[in-house]
């Protein structure tokens, strides 16, 4: 394993130091740092669909600052579980239930759960290769490929461990 005293343990989804604590990133601490002593900073509650400019510069962040934001729609969540159990009962009621969602293999443990629980029909489509220690396109590709029209795919965009 490895000694240097620097190394932080990103695998979980979460830094730590070399006790399993949660580490925060010094930038981090400096933000909120500024936003407590910012007293122009808004520190009430927000909306139900979260800080709505966050999800506007977010969407805009993820698809591109040309994109048309007329056919894209955000919501900010608690993490990524959070952000799956809201996707789940979303696609649930307005896609239908048992309505297929494929999700990458290998994934967190709880969203196959999160999903089936939601009433989805919870499959898994390629994406690690170990041989490799890389993305298995090939797999991936052809999977999806073979998904029925209709199905719900899930990308992970970022913190997709142990890749």
């Amino acid at each position: 394993s490895c000694e240097d005293p620097k190394k932080v343990n990103v695998c979980v989804g979460a830094y730590r130091d070399s006790s399993g604590k949660p580490w925060v990133l010094p930038s981090v601490k400096e933000a909120e740092r500024r936003m407590l002593d910012d007293a122009s900073v808004n520190k009430e509650y927000a909306s139900i669909a979260g800080d709505v400019r966050y999800v506007e510069l977010a969407l805009k962040f993820a698809y591109g600052q040309d994109a048309n934001m007329d056919v894209v729609a955000g919501v900010q969540s608690l993490s990524g579980t959070g952000a799956c159990r809201i996707g789940g009962h979303y696609f649930a009621k307005f896609v239908g239930e048992g309505t297929p969602i494929y999700i990458p293999n290998p994934t967190w443990g709880n969203h196959l759960a999160i999903f089936k629980e939601a009433g989805l029909d919870v499959r898994r489509y390629r994406y690690y290769n170990p041989k490799t220690n890389g993305l298995d396109y090939d797999g991936m590709l052809e999977d999806l490929e073979d998904a029925p029209d209709g199905s719900i795919i899930l990308l992970h965009a970022c913190a997709h461990n142990p890749t």
